[in-house]
């Protein structure tokens, strides 16, 4: 697994969420753990000092008077009184009872003084007592305690035998099992933290792999990709959404590809017919002239047909360039707002100057508004209309007529250019808006053109968000019609 892949970064990403999840989750467990015990064990030693107070008091209630902690020191000890041994016995099955036994623990007087301690109680633990667990006699609080070797549990807890004896119980206990338990505790999560993160991340990987398969394949059918080999498409299977959209996306890439190729094949085959035309005529001709010697006359027609022949190469590939810029980069469009009811009149002024000289008329019809807002670019607009105007005045003999009408219908403007010409052919309706495709004016003569100007009036229309249509029936006219989006 290479770690710039994707696959290592989601193996990774995914374990290291889950190691945070598992050390926040690990942390509040043994802290509530330990929350628990330690609350176990104040309890314990709460209820221990509560019980040693009660049976002190228990045997100050035997005597019926009054018991000072010297008194009680004496009965306890067996001092004075041998009678009072009973007491004695007493004690020792009470400390057994509580399991006082491993406990250690002071009795203090109102001084300070120790009244009974534990048996087991040495020097260094009556120092430790000193030193670490303050004397408190207005409420009862617990405090860890510890020495080199030990770590103990410790409560004060305050009690009275009478109004005038006040006394104080320290109380403390090993915490050698709550360690253990805590310590097993850590040791078992840490184990437990370490195992899931191995077998994560060796199912993450497995599971990132089975995802990204599918965009192994698509890998795998990109390379197989050539540009003379461009209809192979990945089979989309059952999968998760995101991978099938992928797949779909780049099938679409795929087709668009394929459509720009043979779009660009055509084009090139296209452009290779009608370049070859006039450079073969400037050919012959220059050779015709060079063959042998010519009149002043002959030459000069040879060079008037050559800068025919030229004008024609210039408007070919000046036409190309701007299909080219309309079709590829539509930054060469800078859109505003214009009202349409005022562009169609220019329009129509230009279309009268253009039809006189053939003694057509033009007629103009335009809605009752004086506003139609469009977001239009202006210069390639008038290139788009202008074109039609010229085809719909070439096309139409002396004495015709061309119309120009502006209606509105659902938020979109109609432009119709109508002519009285000579029409188009059933067959050739489905090819007037192909490149280098020129109509017939009549007999077998083309009209005299490039065949990109329909094609350029389309690549404009389509930029503005609009369709154009045509109706033609033969001897009867034609009917280009634009349709544009209301601003």
């Amino acid at each position: 697994m290479k770690i710039n892949s994707i696959r290592f970064k989601a193996s990774i990403l995914y374990t290291s969420i889950l190691c945070v999840i598992l050390v926040v989750f690990s942390g509040v467990l043994f802290y509530l753990t330990a929350l628990i015990l330690y609350g176990d064990v104040d309890e314990r030693l709460r209820l221990k000092a509560t019980a040693v107070a009660d049976i002190l008091k228990s045997y100050e209630d035997l005597r019926k008077t009054p018991v000072t902690p010297q008194d009680l020191i004496n009965r306890l000890l067996g001092i004075d009184d041998p009678s009072l041994m009973i007491l004695e016995n007493l004690w020792r099955s009470d400390i057994k009872a509580l399991r006082l036994q491993e406990d250690y623990f002071f009795i203090l007087n109102g001084y300070g003084m120790p009244v009974i301690r534990s048996e087991n109680l040495d020097k260094n633990m009556e120092d430790l007592f000193k030193t670490q667990l303050p004397i408190n006699f207005s409420g009862m609080f617990f405090k860890d305690i510890k020495n080199e070797k030990q770590r103990l549990r410790a409560i004060n807890l305050p009690f009275s035998l009478s109004h005038r004896n006040l006394l104080v119980i320290q109380l403390a206990t090993p915490l050698d099992f709550v360690i253990a338990i805590l310590q097993k505790l850590m040791y078992f999560m840490a184990a437990s933290v370490l195992f899931i993160l191995g077998l994560t991340s060796f199912l993450g990987g497995f599971f990132a792999r089975s995802i990204l398969k599918p965009v192994l394949n698509v890998i795998k059918t990109a390379d197989d990709i050539s540009h003379t080999d461009l209809n192979l498409r990945i089979q989309e299977t059952e999968g998760d959404e995101e991978m099938k959209r992928l797949i779909r996306s780049f099938n679409a890439m795929i087709e668009r590809l394929e459509k720009s190729f043979a779009h660009v094949n055509e084009f090139s085959s296209h452009v290779a017919h009608e370049l070859k035309t006039p450079i073969a005529i400037i050919r012959g001709e220059m050779e015709l002239a060079l063959s042998e010697p010519r009149e002043t006359r002959e030459y000069e027609r040879v060079m008037q047909v050559c800068l025919q022949e030229i004008d024609r190469l210039t408007r070919i590939i000046r036409d190309l360039l701007l299909q080219a810029r309309l079709d590829y980069n539509l930054e060469v469009f800078r859109f505003e707002e214009i009202n349409l009811v005022e562009f169609i009149r220019e329009m129509h002024e230009h279309s009268q100057i253009l039809a006189d000289e053939k003694k057509i008329s033009a007629d103009l019809k335009l809605p009752g508004i004086r506003q139609v807002p469009v977001k239009a670019d202006k210069t390639h607009l008038r290139r788009l209309f202008l074109n039609l105007i010229t085809n719909a005045i070439t096309y139409t003999p002396e004495g015709g007529r061309i119309g120009i009408e502006l209606t509105l219908a659902e938020n979109q403007a109609q432009v119709a250019i109508s002519d009285t010409g000579i029409g188009i052919s059933e067959e050739n309706l489905t090819k007037i808006f192909d490149k280098f495709f020129r109509a017939h004016k009549g007999g077998d003569d083309p009209v005299p053109g490039t065949g990109l100007g329909l094609s350029i009036a389309r690549s404009i229309v389509r930029a503005h968000q609009g369709t154009i249509t045509v109706q033609s029936r033969i001897n009867e006219g034609s009917v280009f019609t634009v349709i544009l989006p209301l601003a």
